[in-house]
């Protein structure tokens, strides 16, 4: 098992609680990510590469693929359109076959050697345990925000009652999904994390129009150059799980 993070309090409870479901499920594991200037490790080592850097060390595709999951989605943050006064750097996605599975995966001897540079490399992170919203299928036109010109739109709200940012604008729905918890962050909860697919001229508006303040609420602009939301809901549409 790892040492616990310095760049968030694991939601210990939480967690156990996936040893006792009786049916677990597919969980899309939400990763903000705010990254150390310099890449900090605990062991006191010299380091001079940043954060951003050390994560890109810690990568941990072998013990993704042993447990079954996979990485759905890397983007960087371009802008910061609500939120504290944490400004993310980038937004990533894993996708795991079941809750009790990313627990497995924190046991892998490998995972614990990689696991060592993201502790060095990130500030401060908020992991959410995200479920698609039952009835949601992304439309025809909700392609990959890897396409030229294209964008998404992340906006993770603590009320589910709050009005979309996308609604008033021209975009395509991606992905609706509900928080059920946070794995590791603070102390606040979160309710639904809203993507939507927009092209680079609407989000130029968006950010002309300003940034708001608020600690129960971020939206995000990211570019991706990896994004998988879309066919993964695809293929939980058509049972294509469990996934390779």
């Amino acid at each position: 098992m790892v040492a616990m993070p310095r760049y968030g309090t694991p939601n210990i409870d939480y967690m156990v609680s996936w040893l006792s479901l009786a049916d677990d499920e597919p969980m899309w594991a939400l990763n903000l990510m705010k990254y150390r200037p310099v890449a900090e490790y605990a062991d006191g080592r010299a380091s001079s590469i940043t954060g951003s850097e050390a994560d890109e060390i810690y990568k941990p595709d072998g013990p993704l693929a042993t447990i079954g999951a996979r990485i759905l989605l890397i983007a960087e943050v371009t802008a910061q359109l609500a939120g504290d006064d944490t400004a993310w750097d980038r937004v990533a996605i894993a996708q795991y076959p079941t809750r009790a599975s990313m627990m497995t995966m924190q046991m892998d001897p490998e995972f614990e050697k990689l696991h060592v540079h993201k502790d060095a490399g990130m500030d401060f992170t908020i992991v959410s345990a995200t479920f698609p919203r039952d009835g949601f299928t992304p439309p025809d036109e909700a392609g990959s925000a890897e396409a030229p010109g294209k964008l998404l739109l992340l906006e993770i709200v603590a009320d589910a009652g709050t009005p979309e940012l996308a609604a008033g604008i021209d975009s395509v729905p991606v992905g609706r999904f509900d928080v059920e918890d946070v794995i590791v962050g603070d102390t606040r909860t979160w309710a639904e994390a809203r993507w939507d697919l927009i092209d680079r001229a609407t989000a130029d508006e968006l950010v002309a129009g300003g940034s708001v303040a608020t600690d129960d609420r971020y939206a995000l602009i990211l570019d991706p150059r990896l994004d998988l939301i879309a066919q993964s809901l695809r293929d939980r549409a058509t049972g294509a799980f469990p996934f390779a």
